[in-house]
C-alpha cells in the first residue's frame, strides 16, 4: 500500500516525521534553557541572600572591633613603654654588684684612695690610687684585676713607698691603669 502512494506524498510525510524530531528536540531544548534561566535565578538570590548575610556579619564584626580599638592602642602604647624600659634596663648598671665584686678582688691590706662611679667610667682607661701594706699584696690586687672579667689592661702605672702617717699605715702607694668593662659590670 505505501508503494501505491506517490513519490511527492512520501517525501512530504518523511518531511512531516523530520519536522515532528526536530519539534521535539527544540522543545527539550527550551526546557533545558528554562531550567537552566530558573537554576540561574535561584541561585542569584541565594547569592544575593549570601552577600546580604555577610555584610550584615562584617558590620557587626566592625561594630565590635571598634570597641576593641582603645585597647588596642593602650596595647601598642604598652608595647612602646616595655621596649623603652627594656633598652633602659639593658643598659643598667648596678653599681652595688660592681663595688661588691671590687671589694671581693681586694685582697686584705689594700684600701682604695676613691673611687668616681659613674656612666664614663666604663670602657675607657682610668687610673685608680691605690694603699698597701706591703709590694707583695700591691701585686696579688693587680692579678686579682687581671683574673677578672670585669677588668682588663690592667697595669702598674707607679709603685713607691709612701709616708705611713699620710696614708694610714698603708707603706706602698701604687697607681693602677685598668679599663672597667661594661658588659662584666650587668
Amino acid at each position: 500500500m505505501i508503494n501505491l502512494l506517490p513519490q511527492s506524498y512520501k517525501q512530504e510525510l518523511k518531511a512531516a516525521h523530520g519536522n515532528i524530531v526536530l519539534f521535539k528536540y527544540l522543545f527539550v531544548v527550551g526546557l533545558g534553557v528554562a531550567f537552566l534561566c530558573f537554576i540561574s535565578i535561584g541561585v542569584y538570590f541565594i547569592l544575593m541572600d549570601i552577600k546580604s548575610n555577610a555584610e550584615n556579619v562584617i558590620t557587626i564584626n566592625q561594630q565590635k572591633t571598634s570597641s576593641y580599638d582603645t585597647v588596642e592602642n593602650q596595647a601598642l602604647t604598652l608595647r612602646a613603654s616595655l621596649s623603652n624600659a627594656k633598652s633602659i634596663l639593658d643598659s643598667e648598671v648596678r653599681y652595688s654588684n660592681l663595688l661588691t665584686t671590687i671589694a671581693s678582688l681586694m685582697p686584705t691590706g689594700t684600701i682604695i684612695d676613691s673611687l668616681d662611679l659613674k656612666d664614663s667610667f666604663f670602657d675607657v682607661p682610668i687610673n685608680i690610687t691605690v694603699y698597701a701594706t706591703s709590694t707583695d699584696v700591691a701585686l696579688k690586687l693587680k692579678e686579682g684585676f687581671q683574673s677578672s672579667s670585669l677588668f682588663s689592661n690592667v697595669s702598674f702605672q707607679s709603685i713607691a713607698n709612701s709616708n705611713t702617717t699620710q696614708t694610714g699605715g698603708y707603706g706602698i702607694t701604687a697607681t693602677l691603669s685598668l679599663t672597667v668593662n661594661r658588659v662584666a659590670a650587668k
